[in-house]
């Protein structure tokens, strides 16, 4: 990048000619100042801006340090270490010890955090900014969508500012995101990245989609589950939760479960509530629009049905679905006449929705459309997952 051969930045003397020689009139000499001139400040820049030992090629700043220490400076003493020591066989020679992290949501001592963090029997401590250890208690927890909240003695919180809720629908790719957290029991960890997109979908541990995820490239590692990550204003943009990994490898893609989630759910969490989500039994793969035409499905919607649950909701709709791609199956448009394009749409409208309640859906099947009426169930969690709900066609029965 750099030539080593110095005449490049050297006057070519068949251009300029030997300055001792040049004319003495004040034209030729104020050329010869001038082309001199040029050269110096060429030569000057270079050295200043361009060369490696430059001051500024090795301070220019990723971001805003300032502001990254402020936020942590601000946030961190509400950032929690969680430790769970769960129970077994061998508990009394070894044990069993599994962490993650959490952040204060108010100033009653109501800690956020995942729910597979605090999922299992056992013993619940949290570790403060300060070094103060707590024992809490679960209060509700919503095994679906990844979020649990803890309870503290609020005395023993007290004067900790609580992290403030951002408005999660706002967040737009490109915003700075920071996460706090205890990676591998590193206590108050401090990562930066940007929010990297926005309305993700991935499963939870229940085989559940939990939409509207927020995906980030701010470092996310076991221990940060549960932690805050945050917007510049040092409010809670999401709650992380998982990481996508490639043949057991971390590649630097991160996910956050909304804060608007957290924010809707809170007043059940506070009561105790575990919180049930609908289910209908069903299974849909994409379709290409390849796909959808060669099956002769219209493609306004990505709700083609590949499998339905024997004795679940959808089957006792009388639902049909198509695993050999015959094209025989159902194809749900809409759902109380609001248009749906995807499983996401559909998980989100439900989400609305509790168990017990009443759908209508539009369907399409086999060239005609009609209206179905379903009773939806209540998503299986725990041991009823995969084993009261068998599916139709012998295939294993997605919840």
């Amino acid at each position: 990048m750099f030539p080593d051969d110095e005449s490049r930045y050297r006057p070519d003397r068949s251009v300029f000619g030997p300055v001792e020689k040049a004319p003495r009139s004040s034209g030729g000499f104020g050329f010869a100042i001038l082309a001199l001139g040029l050269l110096a400040g060429f030569i000057i820049g270079w050295v200043t801006f361009a060369s490696p030992w430059s001051n500024a090629s090795r301070s220019s700043p990723l971001f805003d340090e300032g502001l990254v220490r402020s936020l942590f400076d601000e946030a961190s003493p509400a950032v929690v270490e969680i430790t769970l020591s769960r129970q077994t066989r061998f508990s009394d020679v070894f044990g069993r010890v599994d962490s993650g992290s959490g952040f204060l949501v108010d100033n009653d001592g109501h800690i956020a955090t995942n729910n597979h963090v605090i999922e299992g029997l056992g013993d619940i401590t949290i570790r403060l900014s300060d070094g103060s250890v707590l024992e809490a208690q679960v209060l509700g927890t919503s095994p679906l969508d990844d979020l649990a909240l803890l309870q503290v003695n609020p005395a023993a919180v007290a004067g900790i500012e609580p992290l403030p809720l951002a408005d999660s629908d706002s967040i737009v790719p490109g915003q700075m995101a920071v996460a706090i957290g205890s990676p591998f029991t590193e206590f108050n960890s401090v990562t930066v990245g940007i929010v990297s997109g926005t309305g993700r979908t991935r499963l939870s541990e229940h085989l559940r989609p939990i939409p509207g995820l927020i995906q980030t490239d701010a470092a996310l590692n076991p221990g940060n589950s549960g932690g805050p990550l945050l917007n510049a204003d040092g409010e809670v943009m999401g709650v992380n939760t998982s990481v996508q990994v490639a043949s057991s490898i971390q590649i630097g893609i991160g996910y956050a479960v909304p804060s608007n989630t957290l924010k809707h759910l809170l007043p059940q969490l506070i009561t105790g509530e575990q919180i049930r989500r609908p289910w209908m039994g069903i299974t849909s793969w994409p379709l290409t629009e390849n796909g959808a035409s060669r099956l002769g499905l219209p493609a306004e919607s990505d709700i083609y049905l590949r499998f339905v649950c024997e004795g679940g909701p959808a089957h006792l709709a009388g639902l049909r679905g198509d695993p050999r791609l015959s094209g025989t199956g159902d194809m749900i448009l809409a759902i109380d006449d609001k248009p749906v394009s995807s499983m996401s749409d559909m998980v989100d409208y439900f989400n609305l929705l509790k168990p017990n309640e009443v759908v209508r859906l539009k369907v399409y099947r086999s060239g005609t459309t009609r209206n179905v009426d379903v009773v939806l169930g209540e998503w299986p969690v725990g041991e009823r997952f995969g084993t009261l709900w068998r599916p139709l066609y012998g295939e294993p029965c997605p919840p």
